[in-house]
């Protein structure tokens, strides 16, 4: 079959992309500016050019992926290598006493969100080669890999909307039957979801480049923010995990909108893989902590869960405890097609997450709503009503202090399906994420529905210092407090509805 020429670098990255061993190993020294050393047969590739949509031509890494996620969706859940065993080991929406221990753990708002994942897909991906080599038969795909979905690829020239093929769920998970290498319509298609909030929300739009873009967790120096420290930049871990991952997360819904139900959608994988490929490339420029240790026990998810550890099943159905540093990665575990496409642009954001409000560090909190209120398709304005805000102000956007725009109980009831992005100032023609008012998004994906993580929904902190200090006069007069605004995307705009209830509980901004 003829390959489209998709991909920004040809050739294999030699980065080993490691896993922490089942037995404790040491964990290798890297230097910022290093790769870890090795090389793997096992090559996960952009699937933007595992398929032809002129031809209809899948790629046998693609056609086999979807065969064997056949297979396993018809296996039994108590087997490990079934489908839904697979999914429910990240989480499942109605849980029972009798559910095996390995279900319902995927550590979210965690130090071990992403060594975890990285773990998950391993055993994945070996359970994928297996089914494909040993049940289907084909021994010609002993080698096969996980292929990653590379949304933020930029075109030659830099410009998104010259990209928007790439930040479309991949054209063989939309379609209803499985095409074969040379073209041919086979079976009903085992990746492709209904359009609909139990399949995904997407159908064939594609997501806008500030969902995907990871260029703001690219640029945070360390992994994991200091213990105890409040008020501090959030590192790598925390910021990559909220955008561009929960963002591609909400932005597809249906079942990837919800943490209980996001690994049953098979793109999910792809995206973990991408999100895994990020971490790999921050990697190559910053070392890891070297001292942590996998917990004993892992958090829980509900107060009557037993005392688990971290544990996943591998494709012979065995468990694998992990123990030992988090990060001792064995070499040659896989190697990605490219550690530098798709991973952001030169664009510093001016507002970035922070851990939170140091309380002692407080000079003035105003209010901008302390009741639960809803979003709609029109956008939410949140001004300050209370006096003398304008000194306070003034002197906030000084060289000396900051401002930090917190919100708080967000959640929804089911996934929005719409993307809601915070701007400052009352210039309401301004809604460009490229824009000196754009500030983020509010994160819906980890409190959705009945069985979110935290009920009482998610905190968000940004700091916007210097966002309030480029705003251009006609969105703010520097003599009050600037108003705050947050717009749902266009699509819910036009259609007069958004789903879900997506609402806040508070919302203020504070200087500090």
């Amino acid at each position: 079959m003829s390959r489209r020429s998709l991909l920004a670098a040809a050739g294999a990255v030699a980065l080993a992309a490691g896993l922490p061993g089942a037995t404790a190993m040491a964990a290798p020294r890297l230097r910022p500016g290093t790769a870890q050393p090795g090389r793997s047969r096992y090559v996960r590739k952009d699937v933007s050019g595992l398929f032809d949509p002129e031809t209809g031509a899948w790629a046998p890494e693609l056609y086999w992926y979807a065969k064997a996620v056949g297979w396993m969706k018809e296996q039994q859940q108590s087997d490990p290598r079934s489908w839904r065993f697979q999914w429910y080991t990240h989480g499942r929406t109605e849980r029972s006493q009798d559910d095996p221990p390995e279900w319902h753990q995927c550590p979210h708002r965690s130090p071990y969100f992403l060594p975890w994942h990285r773990w998950y897909l391993y055993h994945f991906e070996r359970i994928v080669r297996s089914v494909i080599v040993a049940e289907l038969g084909r021994d010609d795909m002993s080698d096969w890999a996980l292929p990653y979905w590379n949304y933020a690829h930029l075109a030659a020239g830099g410009a998104p909307e010259d990209s928007q093929e790439w930040r479309r769920v991949p054209l063989p998970f939309r379609q209803r039957r499985i095409r074969s290498p040379q073209g041919a319509e086979e079976e009903e298609n085992p990746l492709y979801l209904p359009v609909d909030q139990q399949g995904r929300c997407l159908g064939d739009d594609a997501l806008d480049f500030d969902q995907v873009d990871p260029t703001a967790a690219m640029r945070e120096d360390f992994f994991w923010p200091p213990e105890g420290e409040e008020g501090g930049r959030v590192g790598f871990s925390r910021s990559l995990e909220r955008f561009p991952h929960g963002l591609v997360h909400s932005g597809i819904g249906g079942l990837m909108g919800s943490v209980p139900t996001a690994a049953g959608d098979p793109v999910f994988w792809l995206h973990h893989a991408n999100v895994d490929r990020f971490w790999n490339a921050w990697m190559t420029r910053h070392p890891m902590p070297s001292d942590w240790l996998w917990p004993e026990t892992r958090p829980k998810h509900d107060p009557d869960d037993p005392d688990l550890p971290y544990m996943l099943r591998d494709e012979n159905g065995e468990r694998h405890t992990l123990r030992g540093p988090v990060f001792a990665f064995p070499q040659n575990a896989y190697v990605y097609e490219s550690l530098t496409d798709g991973l952001g642009t030169d664009e510093v954001p001016s507002a970035f997450l922070v851990t939170g409000i140091p309380q002692e560090d407080v000079s003035e909190t105003f209010v901008l709503v302390d009741e639960t209120t809803y979003l709609g398709p029109d956008p939410l304005v949140l001004p300050h009503e209370g006096g003398g805000a304008a000194d306070a102000f003034a002197t906030a956007v000084g060289p000396d202090d900051r401002v930090v725009l917190a919100f708080e109980g967000v959640r929804a009831d089911a996934t929005p399906c719409a993307a809601f992005r915070v701007f400052l100032g009352d210039d309401e023609s301004d809604t460009d994420p490229e824009g000196p008012a754009f500030v983020g998004h509010l994160p819906f994906f980890e409190n959705v529905g009945p069985h979110a993580a935290h009920s009482e929904g998610t905190e968000v902190f940004f700091d916007v210092t210097e966002t309030l200090r480029q705003l251009p006069d006609r969105a703010w007069d520097r003599e009050g407090v600037p108003v705050v605004r947050v717009v749902p995307d266009p699509a819910a705009e036009a259609g007069g509805a958004v789903e879900g209830d997506p609402r806040l509980a508070w919302a203020a901004l504070t200087v500090l």
